[in-house]
């Protein structure tokens, strides 16, 4: 794979980022690499990918890319988070309203760091106590297996370890809220699936431009359908 990323990369990242391409049809030549400044002086820096969606794939996946060179405890192999969102998700990364993933999973990644915690599965993490990205509530993560994809996105072998790579699916408050009401496992077993399947998609950014009169009026109904 060498010389298809960008300059600068460890042998790590540039790992992570064939693995997306092996597993998952994914193109270097279309995707977005946002760099960030070094954590540690021995560590490298965690980046976020943005890969394209292509014929094999058709979402959007936006991923770290450095974050399982941090490894707190041997009990929890390293892992990288990713998140997938709609094909039709607008790569404006001038808008708050569709850049705004790149800089949560970045802060959700560097607050792992941080405060030297692992990543599993229905790990909950808190970035905010009110919404602090401008174009979405988001105020946290749950951390979930990747059911979505084929199962040999899940690992691969690093060096000598095997990395994992988890999904990340973004919160707000209200849910955070349903998590410490019910728990975070009967959170991700129900909430996060219907008859469906799962909703692992992240959502389309809902932006308000003024409600008119028959809009308040189907709002008013709904509620009154829902009992509030």
């Amino acid at each position: 794979m060498e010389g298809l990323f960008v300059n600068g990369l460890t042998d790590r990242q540039a790992s992570v980022l064939a693995h997306f391409v092996k597993n998952l049809g994914l193109k270097t030549d279309t995707m977005h690499y946002f760099k960030t400044e070094q954590f540690l002086e021995d560590k490298s820096s965690i980046d976020v990918v943005v890969f394209e969606p292509t014929d094999e794939f058709e979402y959007y996946l936006i991923t770290t890319t450095g974050l399982s060179a941090y490894q707190f405890s041997q009990d929890f192999a390293p892992a990288e988070l990713f998140m997938l969102l709609p094909p039709s998700w607008k790569m404006d990364f001038e808008k708050a309203e569709y850049a705004w993933p790149v800089y949560f999973l970045q802060d959700i990644a560097y607050n792992i760091v941080e405060n030297k915690m692992f990543v599993f599965p229905y790990q909950v993490y808190r970035s905010s106590e009110k919404k602090y990205l401008a174009g979405t509530d988001t105020v946290g993560g749950v951390v979930v297996f990747p059911e979505m994809l084929n199962i040999e996105i899940l690992e691969e072998k690093i060096f000598d370890t095997y990395t994992r790579f988890f999904q990340l699916m973004p919160l707000n408050k209200q849910e955070l809220a349903k998590i410490d009401d019910i728990g975070v496992k009967d959170y991700v077993d129900f909430d996060l699936h219907d008859a469906d399947g799962p909703k692992l998609v992240v959502k389309e950014p809902m932006i308000k431009k003024g409600a008119t009169a028959i809009d308040k009026i189907i709002e008013h109904n709904e509620n009154s359908l829902k009992g509030k």
